[in-house]
């Protein structure tokens, strides 16, 4: 009988199998309760792509509707969106607002209905019906903004109305992929015109969590410098390697499986610390296993069969894996073979190119290297991605002879290493 396995590379990590993030979690949540008092605080959540945004959101949506003690008693109504490419804020907006629709009891809504008119038929909200005078986007904006405040102030008026059992503490929306978004300058200024409103109202029970990547929370408030007053950010970094375990651990347990602890401790750095590398290695690790015992065996066909299917995924738009290899590929092959952080100089020798420093920042930009800010070494994404890329170039070292110069020193350095520890 085939067993359980807990790990879902193609879904967004469960909660029941979410670990670490304890800081982040932590910190969210205690700001949560001052919004549960009146005290607007939202948040803009930032990092690499498969470095756990969305799993982390999902998280904090699960602990705000749940109204756990030990967690702050948060009773929310939430909603979360993904936005497509290239939708504007105000359709975001829009669909946000009727995200909560759905958790909306029936007297709030009918409330609702009575008071909004033509903003909400139906059951679902429409903002942003321009008439023709109005040219400027200047001019659209604040309708939309004003529209989005009389939505928010009166439903949240309803829902702190409720009776005692269905009452909520206040909203929260998600909002995520914000990269997406077409008009993203337009959206701090927008964004925090309403929450401060609500908050002068005295109806600061609502929270925004935005959520993308590192340029795009940059360019959201170079739009309007002012919103960072409004909006805490909060730059997501990689796993630590006991946060990785954690998670690991949590799995094979689920799936009733034991596991060698030193194989576990040698290999999680492999993951490089991103949540999706771990659910897909511990996913291959269980399907691997054929003893209900995870050893070191279950560890190297795993890894194998991650990093070739990180090929097509994660890794795809770092390394042309199914291109004519570009100069860009030719820096993180030596990388690879490497297998170690580099200087610039090194990187220069060895894929000879005369200037490193030109294609660096986009391999940065892609998510590909990582510079250390003590030593100013580049440093490849991760192992799984290092593997990934021997696995491709391989055959060109044995039958083309690349990165030999490399690949000699290498050996020869292992070698000395080896007598001097003699």
């Amino acid at each position: 009988m085939k067993k359980y396995n807990p790990f879902n590379p193609n879904s967004v990590v469960s909660t029941n199998l979410f670990a670490g993030r304890k800081d982040y979690v932590l910190r969210i949540l205690s700001k949560m309760e001052q919004v549960k008092k009146g005290m607007p605080a939202s948040f803009f959540l930032f990092g690499e792509r498969g470095i756990g945004k969305t799993a982390l959101a999902k998280l904090v949506i699960h602990i705000a509707e749940t109204c756990d003690p030990v967690l702050g008693g948060l009773k929310f109504l939430t909603s979360y969106y993904s936005v497509d490419r290239g939708q504007n804020i105000s359709a975001v907006l829009q669909a946000s607002l009727n995200e909560l629709t759905d958790n909306m009891s029936s007297g709030v809504l009918d409330a609702l209905g009575n008071r909004l008119g033509s903003l909400l038929k139906n059951g679902k909200f429409t903002i942003g019906a321009f008439s023709l005078e109005m040219r400027s986007q200047n001019e659209k904006n604040i309708v939309v903004r004003d529209q989005v405040i009389t939505i928010l102030s009166n439903l949240i008026e309803a829902i702190k109305k409720e009776f005692e059992d269905k009452k909520h503490d206040g909203v929260l929306i998600v909002i995520d992929e914000m990269q997406n978004v077409k008009d993203i300058h337009m959206c701090a200024q927008l964004l925090r015109g309403i929450i401060t409103t609500l908050d002068v109202k005295s109806l600061g029970n609502i929270a925004f969590l935005l959520i993308g990547y590192e340029n795009i929370h940059n360019d959201f408030f170079k739009g309007d410098p002012s919103a960072r007053r409004q909006f805490d950010s909060v730059s997501l970094g990689a796993m630590p390697a006991g946060e990785a375990e954690e998670v690991l651990i949590k799995g094979f347990k689920e799936a009733e499986v034991t596991w060698n602890q030193t194989a576990l401790d040698s290999n999680i750095l492999a993951t490089g610390g991103y949540p999706h590398s771990i659910q897909l290695l511990g996913h291959n690790l269980l399907e691997c296993d054929t003893d209900n015992q995870i050893d070191g065996g279950d560890w190297d066909k795993a890894i194998h069969r991650t990093a070739q299917e990180l090929q097509s995924k994660d890794f795809a738009e770092m390394y042309n894996f199914h291109k004519k290899p570009s100069a860009q590929d030719k820096i993180l092959d030596v990388l690879a073979v490497a297998w170690q952080p580099l200087t610039k100089q090194e990187i220069m020798k060895y894929a000879k190119i005369k200037n490193v420093y030109q294609y660096l920042p986009e391999l940065k930009k892609r998510g590909s290297i990582k510079i250390d800010k003590d030593t100013d070494k580049v440093i490849l994404h991760s192992r799984l991605f290092s593997i990934a890329i021997l696995l491709k170039i391989m055959d060109k070292i044995k039958n083309e002879n690349y990165l030999s110069s490399l690949i000699r020193e290498k050996i020869s350095n292992g070698k000395n290493t080896q007598e001097e520890g003699m």
